[in-house]
């Protein structure tokens, strides 16, 4: 494993070390001050934007210029004083510093006559305002003594001063101001020469706030003209080099990691970030920036997201900052087409409105790294491509795009943001995990260890992973996976919703009824069904996971669902535990039993003839109460604007119920139990009265209609 830190971008002050050709530049620059024999100052400007490597370049001159006898280095770091009077003293302490370190002389020393005379009067002009106190400073009687004395003693001993001043644009806004009047005040020493390295851009706009009006940066920049004698720019930074130093770092950090990349995926993203990506790569610490997020993300993130889409996404956070906001905060941009809106006018609008907010963003580019960032942004999300190159995918996608961890699925999208997995969500490692351990662990175990998984937090996440990967898993995992999860019915969330299929406890049965028409083999697949109507817990559950066993049909035909015959075994099956539950279960938990209607139905059409309608008939006659729970138990779920209520007793309902038991056996245990009922000429709705008596009413309102249509007939 190469041993690979944080990637420093620390200056360098090898030449060996100079990947950019920058060395000719600052030895160019150090040979010009050397070699001058004019007494006169000199102040040199070096511009480059953050991170173009200015710093490199000081470090090289320096050295250039530090085994020259008649040289002088001295570095001035403005930005590590406090106040004005503070850079001003220190300034001069530094010059003395320096001259009497490397000047041997009988004479008085700098430094005392810098104790003497600037600190008092330093001390009087820290009290004004920069520029001002500045001023105040160089108008002090002793000001010309103090420059006569430097500039004879650097003249006798036949040297020159260098003074370097760095990172000057990342001052506060008043030390930009009085750094620049300190040099322009200065700057006519003789044997005295500064190299300023800064952002022009940024100074200049600094300076033009107080010299000029804010809509120009002439003003601006004419003080920096006035100031700056010799103006060098960096040189350009060859693109290839660039590219070399950005490839090398990511490759180191694929391989301190590990990270596996397929030819194919290496291709797709060296494709994705040449075109998309890389046009943005101005200056080595951006590339040294983009390998220390991929240092960061990759190691956390791995085989939990899909390594090509992090690699890029990080990228567009580094060299496209505004269009990672935009992704981040604007999930449902990215992530769907507007296909699920009905109208097309609805759905054109909502596609211009996509379109207008992305475009809007890129507005600062050229056309062409325009449409080579979205080209990027496309492939990232795939359902761009409607908007953008008329061109659709469908919602079955989503489930590839799931299983190799896009950030363009929506179980997945939020990793690539919060580098966590959150409490919703559940790692893909575990799930890895539980998946290899299911090929040869007990049902027993393999339910415990779901249990210390799963939690009402994550289920849905967990069911929704475990059906993705059915398709993958082998018969041993298929079977042992679709048991344990029959056994943990009580543990899936089961909120009482429109689309009951669409929550957790639904899924799980979905699950276990995925993994049946997954198994190859036959009798495996029918032997499966039978243990998980069997032992599912509880009863309800083993319903529900019956209720989406496929049957191979002419109209739905599937080799590996059940026959009619396999189908019919399987309901007796159930038939006959819902027989045994039911028959033994307290009259006042019946009504209770989830899907109750359901299981009767079962039980009716596949159990012992009459069976059912006996059992339940018997339980009316032995307590009229419970007449008034089994006709509840047939009534739907209504959702509304203010949450959801049990609806009226519908024909429908009746219809059903007279399936199971004789109502005329209901009527009379109705009107024995609540006396006095009256006779409803219209259907009874939203009554005032209690539920008991509303559904009584109903009933007997639909009985008598029906009977009367009977008799008519």
């Amino acid at each position: 494993m190469v041993d690979l830190n944080y990637s420093s971008d620390n200056p360098i002050d090898n030449p060996s070390h100079d990947k950019f050709n920058r060395y000719p530049f600052a030895q160019r620059v150090a040979n010009v001050i050397a070699e001058r024999n004019d007494s006169s100052s000199i102040v040199i400007g070096i511009y480059g934007a953050w991170g173009e490597g200015k710093t490199s370049v000081f470090n090289f001159i320096e050295n250039e210029l530090k085994d020259k006898p008649d040289i002088v280095c001295m570095n001035f770091n403005p930005w590590r004083f406090g106040s004005e009077d503070q850079m001003l003293v220190n300034f001069f302490n530094d010059l003395a510093i320096s001259i009497d370190r490397t000047i041997e002389t009988g004479r008085e020393r700098i430094g005392d006559f810098i104790e003497k005379y600037v600190k008092p009067i330093a001390s009087i002009a820290g009290r004004t305002e920069a520029a001002e106190g500045i001023g105040s400073f160089f108008s002090g009687a002793n000001i010309e003594e103090l420059k006569s004395r430097i500039e004879s003693l650097l003249e006798n001993e036949k040297k020159r001063v260098v003074i370097f001043i760095d990172d000057i644009d990342r001052l506060e806004k008043n030390d930009i101001h009085a750094l620049f009047r300190l040099v322009k005040l200065t700057a006519d020493f003789k044997y005295t020469a500064y190299i300023l390295a800064f952002d022009k851009e940024v100074v200049a706009t600094v300076l033009q706030e107080r010299y000029g009006p804010s809509s120009s940066l002439g003003a601006g920049n004419s003080f920096l003209e006035k100031i700056i004698q010799v103006p060098l720019h960096l040189p350009a930074v060859d693109k290839e080099d660039l590219r070399t130093l950005c490839f090398n770092e990511i490759n180191k950090v694929i391989d301190f990691v590990g990270v596996g990349l397929s030819e194919e995926n290496a291709r797709e993203f060296v494709n994705n970030f040449s075109k998309g990506i890389e046009p943005q790569l101005t200056t080595p610490r951006q590339a040294k920036l983009y390998s220390n997020i991929l240092m960061f993300s990759l190691p956390i993130l791995r085989n939990e997201a899909n390594i090509v889409d992090l690699m890029l996404i990080e990228g567009v956070r580094v060299f496209l900052p505004e269009v990672y906001s935009l992704i981040k905060n604007n999930k449902e941009l990215f992530l769907t087409d507007g296909n699920m809106i009905y109208s097309s006018q609805q759905k054109e609008k909502e596609k211009v409105r996509k379109k207008e907010k992305i475009e809007g963003i890129l507005a600062r580019f050229h056309p062409e790294e325009k449409e080579n960032i979205l080209d990027l942004l496309c492939f990232l999300f795939p359902k761009l491509n409607a908007i953008f190159k008329n061109t659709t995918y469908g919602n079955d996608w989503e489930e590839t795009w799931s299983e190799k961890q896009r950030i363009c699925s929506p179980l997945y999208f939020q990793r690539y943001f919060t580098y966590a997995i959150n409490k919703k969500d559940i790692s893909d490692i575990t799930i890895n995990e539980l998946l290899e351990r299911s090929k040869d662990s007990s049902i027993a175990e393999i339910v415990n260890e779901i249990k210390e998984i799963m939690n009402e937090n994550n289920a849905e996440t967990f069911i929704s992973k475990l059906r993705r990967l059915s398709k993958s898993l082998t018969s041993e995992q298929l079977k042992n996976l679709a048991l344990s999860i029959s056994k943990l019915g009580n543990y899936l969330p089961n909120p009482v919703q429109m689309f009951s299929a669409w929550n957790t406890y639904g899924q799980g049965a979905m699950f276990t009824a995925d993994c049946v028409v997954n198994l190859e083999d036959k009798t495996e697949r029918l032997d499966l069904g039978r243990n998980i109507i069997l032992t599912a817990d509880p009863l309800t559950f083993a319903a529900e996971c019956f209720s989406w066993f496929r049957k191979n049909t002419e109209e739905h035909p599937n080799p590996n669902a059940y026959s009619e015959e396999e189908y019919l075994e399987l309901a007796k099956t159930l038939a006959q535990r819902v027989s045994e539950e039911i028959t033994k279960a307290d009259i006042g938990d019946l009504g209770k039993i989830e899907r109750l209607p359901y299981l009767l139905t079962i039980w009716h059409e596949y159990g012992e003839t009459g069976e059912a309608s006996q059992t339940i008939s018997q339980n009316i006659v032995k307590d009229s109460d419970f007449v008034f729970d089994f006709l509840e138990s047939y009534t739907s779920t209504a959702f509304g604007e203010f949450g959801s209520k049990k609806s009226n007793f519908s024909n429908e309902n009746y219809d059903a119920v007279k399936k199971i038991v004789n109502p005329d056996l209901i009527v009379d245990t109705i009107q024995r139990t609540i006396e006095n009922l009256p006779f409803d000429e219209n259907y009874p709705n939203s009554l005032n009265v209690s539920r008991k008596e509303e559904l009584a009413r109903q009933f007997l309102w639909i009985h008598h209609f029906v009977n009367d249509k009977e008799k008519d007939t």
